[in-house]
């Protein structure tokens, strides 16, 4: 009996389908999870993922919710391990690049339109609104420094996060140009972006 059906007979069926999940992504596509796909990655029988999940997208819901609680809570202890506005930003988009590094899976499916209809899934859009909310307040405090940008809020916080957000997808897929040796450490590189870029709008 493998680990998987063993863990699954101690009742932790939820968490190994969620896992597989996510070990089906790593190396795959949307189009290669399904629930039967799930079950044969779990090891469990073909019925058992439909006590948890009604169907794919009820699924995928869940992984992207747990994606975005672990994104919130790095952002939240980035945003305090200072009291400076700018360092606190530098450091949003650094937790940011280290979520995506970290969890893949999670990063594509968070910001890859899996999901025709979210705003049908409330519990969803509130998690999501509290990580927002994060970087709309730290934001916010560097539109008060004096060097600060005369532009709308909402559009310095677009270009901040089309920043991070562009970086950590080109570096993810190893698409960068000889700007960026291989041997370069990607989180050094993003760094020394993020500090670059956020010094140079608000100081």
């Amino acid at each position: 009996m493998n680990t998987k059906k063993s863990t699954y007979h101690h009742g932790n069926l939820r968490e190994v389908l969620i896992s597989s999940a996510l070990e089906i992504l790593k190396d795959g596509t949307l189009q290669d999870l399904s629930l039967r796909a799930l079950a044969r990655k779990a090891g469990v029988s073909q019925t058992a993922p439909y006590r948890h999940f009604e169907d794919k997208e009820a699924l995928i819901v869940v992984l992207i919710q747990e994606g975005s609680c672990i994104l919130q809570e790095e952002m939240r202890a980035a945003s305090e391990s200072t009291n400076d506005p700018v360092e606190r930003l530098i450091n949003l988009g650094i937790a940011y690049y280290n979520f995506a590094e970290a969890h893949p899976a999670h990063f594509r499916l968070m910001f890859g339109g899996s999901l025709e209809c979210k705003e049908k899934y409330t519990s969803l859009i509130e998690i999501e609104q509290k990580g927002y909310e994060i970087v709309q307040f730290v934001i916010g405090e560097c539109m008060k420094l004096p060097n600060a940008p005369r532009k709308p809020p909402e559009l310095v916080r677009l270009a901040c996060w089309s920043l991070v957000h562009g970086l950590a997808t080109l570096l993810l897929n190893d698409v960068h140009s000889d700007d960026i040796p291989k041997e370069e450490d990607k989180r050094a590189v993003v760094s020394e972006v993020v500090s670059l870029y956020t010094r140079a709008i608000f100081e």
